[in-house]
């Protein structure tokens, strides 16, 4: 089985030049593409890591705290 790349290799060796502008626009489409989802995963991360430090639970006593933690665990988990 071929590899991507050379797959990518064979398929460019009979493009014209207005060919490889298409090519080109299409792969910067799918990079802008590939980073806004990757920013938009990382601020939903960072929100929920920013939620966690902002709720404060002031637990009563530790026990209450580790089953805190493991029920967020679980939740995490889908468990």
């Amino acid at each position: 089985m071929q590899t991507a790349k050379l797959v990518l290799n064979d398929l460019l060796n009979n493009l014209e030049e207005e060919d490889y502008r298409t090519v080109i626009d299409f792969i910067e489409y799918l990079s802008a593409k590939r980073q806004k989802e990757r920013i938009a995963k990382n601020n939903a991360i960072l929100s929920e890591i920013q939620f966690c430090f902002a709720d404060d639970k002031g637990w009563q006593s530790e026990e209450a705290m580790l089953a805190d933690m493991a029920a967020f665990r679980k939740g995490r988990l889908g468990i």
